[in-house]
């Protein structure tokens, strides 16, 4: 019998439940054209660019009290990015030097597809300005090395000069500015025997 009544009140439905069920009354936005929304995003997305770099002073929410805990620099955490994105790409690098066996230009067939997942990481740090320069083989000029930290000179036999023999991390250059600078072992001549 009870089960009887609870199926019978289901079917009951009182006022307020069915203004909630009612559909919501049409709103102007969904009656925009879709262009129109994403240009109005696009705006939006230009606002968060301009306030992380410090454009557009940053507003303290609501629920922040303003004493517990100071908003980030935007110039600050713009450089952090720029750090970041140095090591992350210092790290591509390093990963692509171990997939490549040594004075190969293909990797081995066990890297083949991670390789080329790789290749498209890079490829698109490059299309976005990020290049990376590899320093091992360069001569040293003669007024010396200035554009790099040299962390090592190593006599290394069958140098006539200077060279750098390994790069520890490359120069890294976002749109033509350093980034990062390389870190590199320079090979000298050995000392002739007198």
């Amino acid at each position: 019998m009870r089960r009887k009544k609870r199926l019978k009140r289901r079917n009951i439905v009182g006022p307020k439940m069915q203004a909630a069920a009612a559909p919501e009354p049409e709103t102007v936005g969904d009656r925009m054209p879709t262009a129109f929304r994403s240009s109005e995003k696009a705006a939006l997305f230009e606002e968060l660019a301009r306030s992380l770099a410090g454009a557009i002073p940053t507003v303290t929410l609501p629920d922040q009290s303003p004493g517990s805990e100071p908003e980030p620099d935007p110039e600050n955490l713009a450089n952090e990015l720029v750090k970041l994105l140095a090591d992350v790409t210092t790290g591509l690098w390093r990963l692509r030097l171990k997939m490549l066996p040594a004075a190969d230009k293909d990797p081995s067939e066990q890297h083949r597809r991670s390789y080329k997942q790789l290749e498209t990481i890079l490829d698109t740090l490059r299309a976005a300005g990020v290049q990376i320069r590899d320093h091992t083989g360069e001569a040293v000029p003669r007024g010396g090395i200035y554009t790099l930290r040299v962390l090592a000179y190593e006599p290394t036999s069958g140098l006539s000069k200077e060279l750098v023999i390994e790069t520890i991390k490359p120069t890294i250059y976002l749109r033509d500015r350093v980034i990062q600078i390389g870190e590199v072992i320079i090979g000298t001549p050995e000392a002739s025997a007198q």
